[in-house]
């Protein structure tokens, strides 16, 4: 957890790991090890505490238990639904279809397959990030192999109309996947159709350990393996499980069926209580995203003016840690392509901020966030080369 004076504002980046989940691991960190795929006791003992994870991560999403596929994290995850369905479909040539506001792991395989051969649409996104439905219909005409589209991005926060998106693909035979990593820990999951084939999730974003994410695979659908070698995980990801982790993604998934709706609840009051004290201080801030269609308690806005860079490094001076932008994708003096997809410009999309609340946040810290933040801006606009640009 953050120190007593500081204030951690990074949720939608990662979480820290919960008690529970911790308690969860440590057998597996000490005297209690084996390789689930050993016939011997210890190998038999492991075995169980993956199948227990696997039958908690099914319940989280509403899958059944041998959908669930283990893999290293949610990049790895997102590589393998796109070119484990290029790869099963083999032939040169076929389409995949994805938002052009996807993660970078989405992204840059499907530029890979491209090389590949493969022809790839990136979908348009209205000013607020949502998909375009009559886009969308354009590219379904086309049959593609597979459609591509967060449940939610991090760096806008708008939450996606995916029952409808799966209604209008699956209606034609096209396969849905779809990146639910800032959402599993917060929003309910659909239990039956309409609802993705394939769905990446991590743990280390609902108060689990990082270095491990999971695949649900709907069944009848084929997928080529990224890892080949041995036999774990349907022979669709070889190497042996790393049985801590594992053992803490259950654990967090558990956990995250009993209270995802409490975290929700309490992370979208205090984003809603710092946006109301800051509201008659925020001018030249620019809310990004769905106003009301979001991921709960990530506020996303931009600062017209500054360099997001010196507002991060004022805010952590001042004992508040924010991001701006994908944790995997921040560059320095490169705007981002989901801020560009939403139409705003290279200029005040340099100024981008990400606030995420959560559980490691005390009640006071809205409020302590809101009274600074204004007053930083104004600082840096007065100092910065963007100001009157």
């Amino acid at each position: 957890m953050p120190g007593p004076n500081r204030v951690y504002l990074d949720h939608a980046s990662t979480t820290p790991l919960h008690p529970e989940v911790r308690e969860a691991m440590l057998p597996y960190l000490g005297d209690r090890f084996g390789n689930p795929s050993s016939p011997n006791l210890p190998g038999r003992l492991a075995r169980r505490v993956v199948d227990q994870a696997r039958e908690r991560v099914a319940a989280l999403l509403g899958a059944h238990f041998e959908e669930i596929l283990f893999t290293g994290s949610a990049s790895e995850a997102n590589n393998l639904a796109l070119k484990g369905i290029a790869g099963a479909a083999r032939r040169a040539g076929g389409h995949l279809v994805a938002a052009s506001t996807e993660h970078a792991s989405i992204l840059h395989p499907l530029r890979t397959l491209s090389r590949q051969g493969f022809r790839t649409t990136l979908l348009p996104v209205d000013e607020v990030g949502m998909l375009r439905a009559d886009r969308l219909e354009e590219a379904l005409d086309d049959g593609p192999l597979l459609v591509s589209i967060a449940h939610a991005s991090p760096e806008i926060g708008t939450v996606q109309p995916l029952k409808e998106i799966c209604a209008r693909a699956q209606a034609r035979g096209v396969v849905v996947h779809t990146d639910a990593t800032v959402t599993a820990g917060l929003l309910p999951w659909p239990t039956a159709p309409p609802s993705p084939d394939l769905i990446t999730v991590t743990p280390h974003l609902f108060y689990g350990p990082p270095g491990i994410g999971a695949l649900r695979v709907r069944e009848g659908i084929r997928l080529a393996p990224l890892i080949e070698g041995g036999r774990q995980e349907g022979g669709l990801r070889a190497g042996t499980e790393s049985l801590a982790a594992i053992a803490g993604f259950g654990a967090a998934a558990a956990l995250a069926v009993r209270r995802r709706q409490q975290w929700a609840t309490r992370a979208s009051r205090l984003a809603k209580r710092m946006l109301k004290r800051l509201q008659p201080r925020s001018a030249g801030m620019l809310l990004t995203g769905h106003p009301t269609e979001r991921v709960p308690g990530l506020v996303t806005l931009c600062c017209r003016g500054i360099e997001a860079e010196a507002l991060l490094q004022a805010l952590q001076e001042e004992g508040i840690d924010a991001s701006s932008g994908s944790a995997c994708t921040t560059e320095v003096g490169k705007s981002s392509h989901v801020l560009e997809a939403l139409g705003i410009e290279p200029l005040l999309a340099r100024g981008a901020l990400t606030l995420s609340f959560g559980e490691a946040n005390g009640d006071s810290d809205p409020d302590r966030v809101a009274d600074l933040l204004p007053r930083l801006v104004t600082r840096l606009r007065n100092l910065s080369p963007l100001e009157g640009s």
